[in-house]
């Protein structure tokens, strides 16, 4: 009598290993144990166990759900995709609205990335690596400072102040005179004025 092991015995059936374990335990299909760690399930009750399985048929099924998971996992590919290109097309259509200028003089609401980090002392490799892991949101362009220089990233209000969260406390950070880099109409408005500029 010849007899296979659950590995195979799977593979011949179309199911899992689980499976067949599942039927041995619940008495379903009879198996022998020729050594503590072994089971073996003979051919003849394999047969029983899931009759018209063939060899040829077994192979059939499995290549018909290695392409099922093959659409799944290109389905989620796409799903991935779009997900990381939302936020992208998110602010294609927050620009569509209100276009921001990306050339030209710098915008009076941004600063350069380099003279920020500059100011305070930080290692501009460090800040351009977190930048790149969008762990510090900085704004991208072709613009020119007021002193002529070329600026292509910059961080507005929110990118200042979570240059601050992040870097403050660190050394060798330095703080300005501005720091924490909070919106000065919120500062005003503790004191009771309203200028509603921003630092």
């Amino acid at each position: 009598m010849e007899y296979v092991t659950i590995m195979e015995a799977a593979r011949r059936c179309g199911v899992s290993d689980k499976t067949i374990r599942r039927a041995i335990h619940n008495g379903l299909l009879p198996a022998r144990f020729p050594k503590p760690n072994r089971s073996e399930i003979a051919l003849s009750d394999l047969e029983r166990f899931a009759p018209g399985q063939t060899p040829g048929h077994v192979q059939v099924s499995t290549e018909d759900r290695i392409t099922a998971l093959e659409q799944r996992v290109q389905v989620l590919e796409q799903q991935v995709l779009d997900l990381l290109s939302g936020p992208e097309r998110g602010i294609s259509r927050h620009s569509s609205r209100k276009e921001r200028r990306t050339t030209g003089p710098l915008p009076r609401n941004l600063v350069s990335l380099t003279s920020f980090t500059q100011l305070h002392n930080v290692a501009e490799t460090k800040v351009l690596a977190h930048v790149d892991i969008s762990l510090l949101s900085a704004k991208r362009g072709e613009w020119t400072d007021h002193d002529g220089a070329m600026v292509t990233l910059a961080l507005d209000a929110k990118g200042k102040r979570a240059f601050y969260q992040i870097y403050h406390g660190v050394p060798p950070f330095v703080e300005c005179k501005q720091c924490p880099h909070e919106d000065t109409w919120t500062l005003s408005r503790h004191k009771g004025k309203y200028s509603g500029q921003q630092v």
